[in-house]
């Protein structure tokens, strides 16, 4: 005849290694969409008209949420870009002008952010701000942008943004 207390702690013990070891499976999202161009580049004041399409799965009309982020070396600032309904599928575009007071000679992570319900899809892009040129500023560019990559591998280590 089996104990109860051996077989209770082995059955605690696999439930546990199952719930760590066994990954989530999430829901993918009913919807996609595509932003280009994926790398552009321009000076504080300059405009960049991105492209945004949207498809979905038949019968998804729900509203999509897009938004914004462009960071760089600290700096940080979101867009709304706006809401769009179904049905799918859609274009648009989204006029963004870059700010007077970003960081000139530096490439900047841009994401966009869909959010419909529950549901979240991104797309990364590169922006590179330029100011007013030469061997300075493209040494400070490169500097930048491994720096840049430095702060994003170790914020993906730690588990911050």
């Amino acid at each position: 005849m089996l104990q109860r207390g051996p077989c209770i702690q082995a059955v605690i013990i696999v439930s546990f290694l199952l719930i760590c070891i066994v990954p989530v499976v999430a829901q993918e999202a009913p919807y996609r969409f595509m932003v280009s161009p994926v790398s552009a580049d321009g000076r504080p004041g300059d405009t960049i008209t991105y492209d945004i399409s949207i498809t979905a799965d038949p019968g998804f009309n729900s509203p999509i949420n897009f938004t914004m982020e462009v960071s760089s070396m600290g700096y940080s600032k979101d867009f709304v870009l706006g809401t769009y309904e179904g049905p799918y599928p859609r274009s648009s575009t989204y006029v963004l002008t870059i700010p007077n007071n970003v960081p000139t000679g530096v490439t900047a992570d841009v994401t966009i952010t869909g959010r419909s319900g529950g549901y979240l899809q991104q797309q990364s892009l590169k922006l590179k701000i330029k100011g007013s040129g030469g061997p300075i500023e493209d040494i400070t560019s490169i500097i930048t942008d491994l720096i840049n990559t430095a702060l994003k591998e170790i914020a993906r280590l730690t588990g911050g943004k």
